[in-house]
């Protein structure tokens, strides 16, 4: 997964506003005693964008990601400043205790199952000192059914042309199909790729995190109010037990 759109990754996440979401997490980091010169670790840390950001705030971090393509560009960014892993999510561990850990930009909704959602969140419990701080974002299901749903969007760029094909299934689930067409300095070359991503609710969230973390607060993206019926993504700031 995300092999060959490593590639056109950074590029189509121009419009997430990677700085904004830097200073609203480190802003919770810091609110709950996880100082500047803290260890944080990224959790599918995708291309490293946050983790260099985070990085250059003064964190000491680690990511970690399942995807070779994706650490391969992570750590040509990060030029050996920051410590990259390869390990998935819900099977992981780290050879010491970080003060913190973010996953960010709808990753866990990757997870196929509420069981890999808590063994991920039983992961980050135990690779995170007593007290640590875990932020988290997550797609809702009303954007999986009513924004994401069945459509179709198109990128076409100058060295690549991507369609994005959403099918929407059951239990609030999204099969996401990627063509690629990679420009050779000739023709077109084409790579194909297909995931599925999954919504969990409030509550099955919740569930999944009561033996391990307590919640300190739920909100919509990137701000500091309560979700609504129609928030898209969501924000959980979560403190070890």
């Amino acid at each position: 997964m995300y092999n060959y759109f490593a590639f056109c990754y950074d590029d189509l996440t121009e419009n997430v506003e990677y700085e904004v979401r830097s200073d609203y997490i480190s802003d919770f980091f810091n609110e709950f005693g996880v100082g500047k010169n803290a260890s944080v670790l990224d959790l599918a840390c995708g291309t490293g964008t946050m983790s260099l950001l985070m990085k250059n705030k003064g964190y000491t971090v680690t990511g970690i990601d399942s995807s070779t393509e994706m650490l391969s560009f992570a750590d040509s960014k990060a030029n050996g400043t920051i410590t990259f892993l390869k390990a998935e999510m819900q099977n992981f561990r780290l050879s010491a205790p970080a003060d913190a850990c973010m996953c960010n930009l709808d990753s866990i909704n990757h997870l196929q199952s509420i069981r890999d959602v808590e063994n991920t969140f039983k992961c980050v419990f135990e690779s995170l000192s007593e007290n640590g701080i875990f932020v988290f974002d997550v797609n809702t299901v009303y954007k999986h059914n009513n924004i994401l749903a069945d459509n179709t969007f198109v990128f076409d760029r100058e060295n690549y042309f991507l369609s994005w094909d959403n099918e929407l299934m059951d239990n609030n689930r999204i099969r996401i199909m990627l063509d690629i067409f990679m420009f050779n300095g000739t023709n077109y070359d084409r790579y194909s790729e297909t995931f599925i991503e999954t919504a969990y609710s409030i509550r099955e969230l919740s569930s999944a995190l009561s033996p391990y973390f307590d919640i300190l607060g739920i909100y919509d993206d990137v701000s500091l109010n309560e979700p609504s019926d129609t928030s898209e993504r969501l924000y959980f700031v979560c403190k070890r037990k």
